[in-house]
């Protein structure tokens, strides 16, 4: 029997009961917050670069001449339905998903859903029990673990490089699999090959098996699974419109199924779950001529290689930047080895309006990733400058956190030689007291230091060629300065004039 706890809220009399494992539950994080950033900042949303939703960087196909549906037509067709009911069959829109998807595929495989979200759930609640076991790969989207914790299942981690890997005896055991292609958040393919083999060994486990294609569009759709619904009981494919033609407003998916399943989904899912707008749009869009490999698709692929390849190229050349090898229109950061965390280098940069996405919920609570969406070059250039000046204005920071200690424990909590992995970054012997200069930047040649041009390609004073703090008796002299009662910034000034200057 299953246990449920019953909450007392009191409401007329009657009690309200709510599944005990919800109690758990906690509303999921997303990117693309840019209204809520706006608020904190008290700045115009259009100031805001939104670095955290993965949408097509080439835009809206109805705003590319020729290259898409003739806005003025659908906006004419829309507004003659808008007093009308939707046709809960979405008949049209569902036409136009199978001629867009694949040969093969027709009106009876496809389900259309209010975002990819709504097509999981939708699967999930049509199959899962409490206590069910579901697969999901090491690192996913969080909406496959929030989905699972809404109908109380158990949840087992796999890696999605090498699904053969994945013993009979688990898939035995699993209600249901769920992979995205390509892969999130690090954004590599899973090859068709690979996913083929393993839809059949699902398929003969009696387990479902949910592939979210969700922008596969945007990278290789050679690499789609959907043409082997056909013969395939087990397999959903889940296909989003949202971000691929870059309007992630429209909340608009669908799922391509047998003819059986999808019969069973269409009479499980909510009446009139998507709007007239979105029905309009969508199936303006999925008429597009040529379909996946229509002009506007094409060149939407060849402009995030392009730019991916670019970005990427730039992040590592920048310390402590490690982009991930992918193939989306997303890049997958790693920070381990910046002098920031993911957590502060994202919150440093919402303060100079540019989002990005922090991914320590998606790494158990670890603070080393972020992830950017790929940008035209324009809007990266910006992001660059961005970051330049979050490096800038945090490591001063950081820097006068060590110096208030260094000045309130007399040097003795400084970094020494011993623990310190950078030692000598000067000379052999140095001090290390003041391990951030109390007089960065001073701007002044003679000490031996200059602007040189920093890692983002911004102008930056390094201190490589002064060594004047780290002689022991200036150091100490600095120090003593810095030491005596007083207002810090004063004595920083008495002790350029009274000890450095001297020595220029």
């Amino acid at each position: 029997m299953r246990k449920h706890l019953v909450i007392k809220v009191y409401r007329k009399n009657f009690p309200l009961h709510l599944k005990h494992y919800l109690l758990a539950l906690q509303a999921k994080k997303h990117g693309g917050r840019v209204h809520e950033l706006a608020g904190k900042m008290n700045m115009p949303e259009s100031d805001i670069l939104d670095f955290s939703a993965n949408t097509n960087p080439l835009g809206t196909p109805f705003n590319l001449e020729g290259k898409g549906p003739d806005i003025e037509h659908v906006i004419s067709s829309l507004i003659r339905k808008l007093d009308q009911y939707p046709d809960n069959r979405y008949l049209e829109f569902r036409n136009a998903a199978a001629g867009f998807v694949a040969a093969g595929i027709d009106c009876d495989n496809v389900v259309p859903g209010n975002g990819s979200c709504e097509i999981l759930r939708l699967a999930i609640a049509s199959v899962i029990n409490e206590e069910d076991l579901i697969l999901i790969p090491c690192h996913s989207s969080a909406n496959y673990r929030h989905i699972a914790g809404i109908f109380g299942a158990g949840i087992e981690r796999f890696s999605s490089k090498d699904l053969s890997s994945i013993a009979s005896r688990t898939l035995e055991r699993a209600k249901v699999v769920i992979i995205a292609n390509p892969g999130y958040p690090a954004g590599e393919l899973v090859s068709k090959d690979m996913l083929s083999v393993f839809a059949e060994r699902c398929a003969d486990k009696g387990t479902l098996l949910i592939v979210d294609e969700s922008c596969i569009e945007l990278c290789d759709p050679s690499m789609s699974v959907a043409d082997l619904v056909t013969h395939n009981d087990h397999l959903l494919v889940i296909r989003s419109l949202s971000n691929i033609i870059g309007m992630p407003g429209i909340r608009l998916a669908f799922g391509i199924a047998s003819s059986s399943m999808a019969a069973l989904l269409n009479a499980a899912r909510l009446s009139w779950n998507i709007g007239t707008i979105e029905e309009t749009i969508g199936t303006a869009f999925l008429n597009i001529p040529g379909g996946q490999d229509s002009r506007y698709l094409s060149e939407s692929r060849k402009l995030i290689r392009q730019e991916r390849e670019d970005i990427c190229k730039r992040l590592s050349g920048i310390h402590g930047l490690d982009p991930v090898k992918g193939d989306a229109n997303y890049i997958l950061v790693d920070v381990n080895d910046l002098f920031l965390d993911s957590v502060r280098l994202t919150e440093g940069l919402a303060l100079h309006g540019v989002l990005i996405r922090e991914c320590s919920d998606l790494f158990d609570g670890k603070k080393r990733y972020v992830r950017i969406s790929v940008r035209p070059s324009s809007e990266f250039d910006i992001f660059i400058r961005a970051l330049d000046e979050v490096f800038a204005e945090l490591s001063m920071e950081d820097g006068r956190e060590k110096l208030e200690e260094a000045i309130e424990h007399g040097g003795a909590s400084a970094a020494g030689r011993g623990s310190c992995e950078y030692y000598p970054c000067h000379f052999t012997g140095q001090d290390c007291i003041f391990c951030f200069c109390p007089f960065y930047a001073c701007q002044d040649e003679r000490t031996g230091g200059k602007w040189i041009e920093s890692s983002t390609g911004g102008q930056v004073w390094s201190c490589e060629k002064c060594n004047l703090l780290h002689r022991p008796k200036v150091a100490r002299k600095v120090l003593d300065t810095l030491m005596e009662d007083g207002n810090t910034d004063e004595n920083i000034r008495r002790a350029w004039k009274e000890t450095i200057k001297p020595l220029l």
